[in-house]
């Protein structure tokens, strides 16, 4: 990570804004000076990543690099603001004929009083380069102390020719397994069911360890043709830990009701609720990545369930055989064992034998064969390797890998190994990207578009013309090492709208991440919420949002905000409110979320997120937005979606010179648009900021 952003760093530090800034005396020697650590610092940094795993030395170093970095990255963000704001007033003054001053009213001394503020500014900013040079030259200096060793500048991997990823859907040597669980589930009666009580409600566990496959398997079966023509009702919900009965239960009756659930806390009206919606009917539940072994917890959840029709079944996903002894159902149990060499081979070959020649494939096979064995028998892991191996070309690459010295690493878990080579095959910027996606809950759907107007946001893309669809490619690489799983497309033209991370994957992204990334569940009955204190090396802050009854409201509570460049607040109903005194605080955000955070009334206060670009304010109560919203001027992404109230758009819409994506689908209020996004519209018949707007709605505005 730190390797991309001194990458930025140094391609900031050469840009026109900064020109400006050497025009100050005694900066220039310091740009170049700051500019020349930050190079040398570059040379070691991609051997600094790999040993920083084993060596504390080395990790604190980098942490000290990354943090100089981000304040030096706002110190030059802070100050191309200011010049993009100056160049658009002169730019509005050129157009009215008349004379215009940067944030000064009007007045005979304007514009020597504007040129006074432009240049005390400009004082400042090079006062801070001067202090970022000290703190740079110590953090150089200890480079050597370390021994690291330099490494050229990194050459792009030739990505396979196909332009379509594989997902693998079909699963190698669980066809004895498949076929024993869909006739379990199919059968009408069971002299195996647990208990005769339970009125013929069968619960099927899947045991086995972690990136065995259970939940692949589990959703093989659940999409079997026979299987969704056997049951009136399907049902799948994630659980993980910890289990929470009202949490599941909501969860189980917002599957059944097609994304609505009762906003209760009262575990008897969920549970009547579960039975009006399944009583009478035969019911599949899955209950995927289960961990509890409290029983008390789970004949509570199962009570309502037992009103099914008979032959409902629950099939149940955990890597703890526990489990299956606290809920009875041992005799049910299906226990997956590791794959055979064979099957791991033919795994890893589907994938890293994509698109070669025949002879290519018969050089590189012995070797190949002794990189799946190391998958140990986990079809995750094979899947991991054959797609890494995929990117390879030479039998010396593939020599490379299975020599690998990370495979020695002792201080890491051993099912990371492999995920690690995959790492360090990325680019720099493929890194980033990569690491981002711990901002997500585990088991969220992530939507693609999304993701990649974040990584915008947060400057991962290199490319200031085509950011987003270098985005794209950079998702497509990603799913291509099997990051990402659980692919759904777009019915019209196949391209993947969202996906979702293997829990393994996830755990790994936040492995590397550390403390750059936090999520915390907030899921407190109190009606406000205090944030509690976070790490300082804290950047991304994700709160997920429980089924309360009355969602609490987020209040600020000195938090160490200062660093924080995300804010996403992820949440299934809405949020009770969140206190205006976080945009206050949260000056530093890049990318802030606040969907269905129950907003009428945006405050005036964040228009003062002058690096914010994305944001994310969809299924809110607006009506309008504040007159101040337009100094975002950095604003790239605005999704305004589902706000059925919001009646108009600002005046200055146009300051909002960075805008590339608007999202105002279902604003079903909306009387009229900014005179640009029209005019665009009316000249060319189609305006990009509006591909998220039915025609039919322009054309009435």
């Amino acid at each position: 990570m730190a390797e991309a952003l001194v990458s930025a760093l140094i391609k900031e530090l050469t840009s026109l804004a900064v020109e400006e800034v050497r025009l100050v005396e005694d900066v220039e020697e310091d740009v170049r000076k700051l500019q020349s650590n930050l190079e040398a610092i570059q040379g070691v940094l991609n051997d600094a990543e790999k040993r920083q795993l084993a060596d504390l030395g080395v990790r604190n170093w980098l942490d000290k690099l990354k943090d100089a970095s981000f304040d030096m990255d706002d110190v030059l963000d802070e100050w191309s603001t200011a010049l993009l704001k100056l160049k658009f007033e002169r730019g509005q003054a050129m157009q009215t004929n008349k004379k215009v001053c940067f944030s000064i009213p009007s007045s005979p001394l304007s514009c020597f009083a504007s040129e006074v503020t432009r240049f005390t500014h400009r004082r400042g900013i090079a006062r801070k380069i001067k202090d970022m040079n000290g703190k740079l030259d110590i953090i150089a200096s200890e480079k050597d102390r370390y021994k690291l060793n330099t490494t050229t500048v990194e050459q792009p991997v030739e990505r396979p020719k196909t332009t379509s990823f594989i997902d693998v859907t079909e699963i190698e040597g669980r066809d004895e397994e498949r076929d024993i669980l869909v006739s379990k589930l199919l059968c009408e009666s069971s002299t195996s069911s647990t208990h005769h009580q339970d009125r013929g409600l069968e619960i099927i566990p899947i045991v086995g360890m972690g990136g065995l496959g259970k939940t692949t398997l589990a959703q093989l079966v659940y999409n079997d043709e026979k299987v969704v023509t056997h049951f009136d009702k399907r049902i799948w919900v994630c659980v993980s830990d910890p289990f929470d009965e009202v949490k599941v239960a909501k969860a189980i009756l917002e599957a059944v009701n097609e994304g609505n659930a009762p906003n209760s806390n009262e575990l008897e009206t969920l549970h009547q609720g579960l039975r009006n919606c399944i009583q009478g009917k035969r019911f599949l539940l899955v209950l995927d990545d289960v961990w509890t072994k409290d029983n008390k917890k789970w004949e509570q959840l199962k009570r309502p369930l037992k009103f099914g029709a008979t032959g409902s079944r629950v099939l149940v996903t955990t890597r703890k055989e526990e489990v299956a002894k606290m809920m009875g159902a041992t005799k049910c149990m299906i226990s997956l064992e590791k794959l055979s060499e064979e099957h791991c081979w033919l795994i890893f070959k589907r994938l890293a034998f994509l698109e070669r020649k025949e002879e290519d494939c018969k050089e590189l096979q012995d070797v190949g064969r002794k990189i799946a064995n190391k998958s140990k028998g986990l079809p995750l892991v094979a899947k991991i390797l054959g797609s890494l191996m995929c990117f390879k070309k030479t039998i010396t690459q593939w020599e490379d890998v299975l020599n690998s010295e990370l495979w020695k690493l002792k201080d890491v878990e051993e099912i990371f190994t492999p995920f690690l080579l995959s790492y360090f095959d990325l680019t720099a910027k493929e890194k980033r990207c990569f690491l981002y996606t711990s901002v997500f809950p585990k088991d969220c759907l992530i939507w693609r578009d999304q993701l990649v107007e974040m990584w915008m946001s947060q400057g991962y893309l290199c490319s200031e013309v085509n950011s987003y669809e270098e985005g794209i490619e950079c998702f497509e690489t990603l799913a291509m090492r099997s990051f990402f799983q659980n692919f759904d497309r777009n019915g019209h033209d196949g391209r993947v709208t969202h996906c979702k991370m293997h829990d393994i994957v996830h755990d790994f992204a936040h492995f590397l991440a550390k403390n750059d990334s936090y999520t915390v569940e907030v899921d407190d009955s109190d009606e406000d919420y205090y944030l509690k204190p976070l790490d300082e090396k804290t950047r991304h802050l994700t709160l997920e949002i429980g089924y309360n009854e009355k969602c609490p409201k987020l209040k600020y509570n000195k938090m160490n905000e200062k660093n924080i460049r995300t804010f996403f607040i992820k949440s299934k109903f809405y949020v009770g409110g969140v206190d205006s005194s976080l945009f206050l605080n949260l000056t530093r955000l890049r990318t802030l979320v606040l969907a269905r955070c129950g907003f009428k009334i945006l405050p005036e206060s964040i228009s003062g997120l002058i690096h914010l670009r994305y944001l994310n304010l969809s299924s809110n109560h607006l009506e309008e937005l504040p007159k101040s919203f337009s100094n975002l001027c950095n604003l790239q992404t605005l999704d305004l979606s589902n706000n059925y109230p919001l009646r108009k758009l600002p005046e200055e819409f146009g300051k909002l010179v960075n805008l590339k994506h608007l999202y105002i689908d279902h604003c079903d209020s909306l009387e009229e648009l900014p005179e640009e996004i029209l005019r665009a519209y009316l000249l060319s018949g189609y305006c990009p900021l509006l591909r998220h707007c039915e025609a039919r709605r322009i054309d009435e505005l």
